[in-house]
């Protein structure tokens, strides 16, 4: 195998698994909401960035777990490999096709996946055309946000700077938002919040709050990652939940200060909604907003199959007025989230190709070379009666 198939295949692997986690995730959020339990924004938070990173470090984890395993250094134990567990399923009698159709079936993946790679006629190519173009559009409106935020930063006046904050005053911004550099953070904000000191000390709470839970760190992430997942819904899906909990778990985190007023922090939210749709109106035909690689105190702006931001504002202002989140202590998070953490390692090991011919392996091709044989022979025999037909017997 060559490298470049071990890279695509851990490439398929780490969408498979995201797309696994985040169906689980998705079940628990609904379970939980059923029974009326409601996690603290914050802890839902860390959760999900948490398990994104165990999932880009999953085959790290696979590999290493394969070298201890043929050093001997950890137990045997039985093989979750996929199809290691549907082959012994077809030698049970659970599963009732012809062998050669599921030996077919098994190997249906590395053919596909070496119809792209080699570029074959028809199905290989189209995909191959298919993820190239989406990288490369992608991987283009990266490039074209990082250079839109950078001129919008460059035409920001300074206001002040404490260590390596900056906090700039945009004549053009839509919103507040928070941005960061190789070191450097910076806090935009609209100029015109100047004549509102009130809403101006919140609006610095929030984005602080943002700089300090590393969500600008995690949106410059996901952002370079999209070109890679472009084509993955789960990905998109665990996003959204990101975005919206990041959201949330600052508001929670501001709120839950002594000296905010709870009723001044959402008309702030409110007036920074009308003053930011307003200046979008005047803006819109010149397309200075920024949309990537910047965590803005709110949305203005629709986007394709998401939200409208009216209904985020309404969600985040019914979000603060909740008063009964569940907050458990952090070493009982950690014990409940150990089957998550199984779930992700356990996916990316049953994915592995099998290391060597296991007994079912070959019992299996065994099969397949009797059910040729004996086609083989039917053959035969239908060749000799049709070779006889007609032939006058023997006397």
């Amino acid at each position: 195998m060559t490298l470049l198939n071990q890279v695509f295949d851990v490439y398929i692997d780490l969408n498979i698994t995201l797309a696994m986690t985040a169906l689980v995730w998705l079940s628990v959020k609904l379970l939980m909401a059923r029974f009326g339990n409601k996690l603290d924004f914050n802890i839902q938070l860390g959760l999900l960035n948490g398990l994104f990173a165990l999932i880009l470090l999953s085959p790290l984890a696979v590999i290493g777990y394969q070298h201890l395993q043929a050093a001997a250094m950890v137990p045997a134990v039985p093989s979750v490999n996929l199809s290691d567990y549907a082959v012994s399923q077809y030698l049970r009698g659970g599963i009732a096709i012809p062998a050669e159709d599921f030996q077919s079936l098994l190997g249906l993946r590395a053919r596909v996946s070496e119809n792209i790679l080699t570029l074959a006629p028809g199905i290989g190519i189209g995909v191959a055309v298919m993820l190239f173009a989406g990288f490369a559009w992608f991987a283009g409106k990266l490039v074209l946000g990082f250079m839109r935020l950078n001129r919008l930063l460059d035409a920001c006046h300074t206001w002040r700077r404490q260590g390596r904050v900056h906090l700039l005053l945009s004549d053009h911004a839509l919103v507040p938002f928070s941005a960061r550099g190789l070191f450097n953070h910076y806090v935009v904000v609209p100029t015109e919040l100047l004549a509102e000191p009130e809403d101006l000390k919140l609006v610095l709470k929030h984005e602080f709050q943002h700089l300090r839970q590393g969500d600008v760190t995690w949106e410059i992430g996901l952002e370079m990652l999209r070109p890679l997942f472009f084509w993955n819904p789960f990905f998109y899906v665990w996003k959204s939940e990101v975005e919206r909990l990041r959201e949330l778990a600052c508001d929670q985190k501001v709120a839950e200060h002594a000296q905010v007023d709870l009723k001044s922090y959402c008309m702030c939210l409110l007036r920074a909604a009308q003053a930011g749709l307003k200046k979008r109106q005047t803006l819109i035909a010149q397309g200075r907003a920024v949309g990537v690689a910047a965590v803005a105190l709110l949305e203005v702006q629709d986007r394709l199959l998401r939200r409208s931001p009216a209904q985020k504002l309404r969600r985040r202002v019914e979000a603060l007025l909740e008063t009964n989140r569940i907050r458990p202590h952090w070493g009982l998070v950690g014990v409940a989230v150990l089957p998550m953490i199984a779930l992700i390692f356990l996916t990316s090991l049953s994915l592995q190709k099998p290391a060597d011919w296991s007994h079912d392996r070959l019992m299996l091709s065994t099969i397949i070379n009797l059910e040729r044989l004996e086609v083989r022979n039917d053959t035969m025999a239908q060749l000799e009666s049709v070779n006889t037909f007609g032939q006058r017997p023997l006397r």
